[in-house]
């Protein structure tokens, strides 16, 4: 069984909060006599050090040890301990990701009053080859006041390296969040204390609409309690960030005092209340929600909702969007204009924007130039491939009906970045035409490729302004205007020429 646990699917920020789960269960259980030992002030520690040259991760803590009766048990898979309340419930923690990590790992410990130092080692190749079903431990005689637990990880194979470490430390900062905030708990990596960074709440008037406020400013922070059904209960915050934040808005769902789904980067932002990642909602709301009664799955990375979710989900966006207190409404629609100095930071960009212009504009300008102009222009029809997503709608305009396509297109075959249909069709109610335009923006374009990928938000501010050009095209037409589609040829030209290839 030991031997699989390697394949589980864990993040390595959750591995690592297993060993913390314990040492905070550990310390939970034994509270008052180490208090009693140490003095009210007595704060529970955990170091996990990361040598990334030896490809070896040690976790430390201070709390009361593995004591004798438990011993046998906290090595075994699967031996659910006889204290389920906390948040070492599974059995299965200290095994399953020592097991992920590593296939030799060690564990010394000395539990408070016992006055031993017991120390195991697992050769998880050596156990599975021989199978091997019991394994020998040393001891030692320790100071009747030691209490500690060292957990040694050797040739590890999933190192968290570089970026890899920073993300990990911002996990475990806001999973265990509560425990640091009440100063239960002291969490380090490498020696390094980490502590947790309030959110600001944003204090503003309430804005019916972007940009318009009304009345008293108010602090944007609404406590929550409220049942799921009979058992199952959630209490905690909603609020609007200050400052938006695509990576860290969202709720972080907690059990037992610590974070189960929603941490750090990671929020938990169901479509149902958050909208589209590009509204402004989903980068402003964020709360802290503790669940009562739910269950977690065994590696405590997800909540086990059942048929519960739409419900919690349902009264939820009804508490946050009330008429008392519409804080959904608040966070879609508040909009706070950029500083001076924000403002300016916009130079770097006209800073390389201008030095691309510099070097490719000239000749793009002339060759552009060059181009003969179109005498007579001819109607368009934009033909929908299968390389083609559009949505269409009508309009009414000069007293005919226009039915208007924009269209995104992924055909790298096409040469412009925007293309323009507009002809007439007869209309088979009655007498007068259709116009129907066909405004079309190409995804693989040297320019959309460069600057926008697939990324939705950065896509939807370019097609707008091509929707808003192509209309104009046709409007000019409607108005008589000669060769109206010359400017358009002549911003594909160029828009082309100062692309990166």
């Amino acid at each position: 069984m030991l031997s699989v646990l390697k394949f589980l699917e864990y993040e390595t920020w959750f591995a690592l909060a297993e060993f913390v789960d314990n040492a905070i269960a550990s310390f939970q259980a034994n509270e008052s006599e180490l208090k009693k030992l140490h003095g009210k002030d007595f704060q529970l520690e955990v170091n996990i050090e990361i040598n990334d040259a030896e490809s070896k991760i040690v976790i430390r803590d201070n709390a009361a040890g593995i004591d004798e009766t438990n011993y046998p048990r906290a090595f075994r898979a699967a031996e659910i301990p006889v204290d389920t309340s906390g948040l070492s419930e599974f059995g299965m923690g200290m095994k399953s990701a020592s097991c992920w990590f590593s296939d030799l790992w060690s564990v010394r410990t000395s539990a408070l009053n016992e006055g031993v130092e017991k120390t195991v080692k697992f050769d998880m190749n050596k156990i599975f080859e021989d199978k091997i079903e019991e394994l020998e431990f040393e001891s030692k005689p320790a100071n009747k006041n030691a209490h500690y637990t060292v957990i040694e990880l050797y040739e590890v194979q999933k190192m968290p390296r570089r970026k890899g470490l920073g993300k990990v430390k911002s996990h475990l900062t806001s999973i265990y969040r509560e425990f640091l905030r009440k100063g239960i708990l002291k969490l380090k990596v490498d020696n390094i204390e980490l502590k947790f960074e309030e959110p600001k709440i944003l204090t503003a008037k309430f804005q019916e609409r972007p940009y318009v406020g009304v009345g008293e400013p108010i602090l944007w922070k609404l406590p929550i309690d409220f049942p799921v059904e009979e058992g199952l209960s959630v209490k905690g915050f909603v609020a609007i960030r200050e400052t938006g934040s695509t990576a860290e808005s969202g709720f972080a769902l907690f059990r037992r005092g610590r974070v189960i789904e929603g941490s750090f980067d990671n929020g938990f932002r169901p479509e149902f209340i958050f909208g589209a990642p590009n509204s402004y909602r989903y980068q402003r709301v964020f709360g802290e929600l503790h669940l009562e009664g739910f269950d977690v799955s065994f590696t405590k990375k997800g909540i086990q909702w059942d048929e519960n979710l739409d419900v919690f989900l349902q009264l939820l966006k009804e508490e946050i969007s009330s008429k008392q207190f519409p804080l959904l409404q608040q966070a879609e629609n508040y909009r706070t204009r950029a500083s001076e100095k924000e403002y300016n930071s916009a130079a770097k960009a006209l800073e390389t924007t201008v030095s691309d212009l510099q070097n490719k504009a000239p000749k793009a300008i002339e060759e552009v130039a060059s181009i003969p102009p179109v005498v007579q222009e001819e109607e368009v029809k934009l033909i929908v491939t299968d390389k083609t997503i559009h949505k269409e709608f009508t309009a009414h305009f000069n007293k005919i009906d226009w039915h208007i396509s924009i269209q995104l297109s992924y055909d790298t075959s096409l040469k412009d970045l925007i293309e323009v249909g507009n002809h007439l069709i007869p209309n088979p109610k009655n007498n007068k035409a259709i116009r129907e335009v066909g405004i079309r923006l190409s995804l693989t374009h040297p320019f959309m490729v460069q600057f926008t990928g697939i990324d939705n938000s950065k896509i939807e501010p370019i097609l707008r302004v091509a929707a808003a050009l192509g209309l104009a095209e046709v409007i000019a037409r409607e108005s008589n205007a000669k060769t109206q589609g010359e400017v358009r040829r002549n911003f594909n030209e160029l828009i082309s020429k100062i692309s990166n290839s």
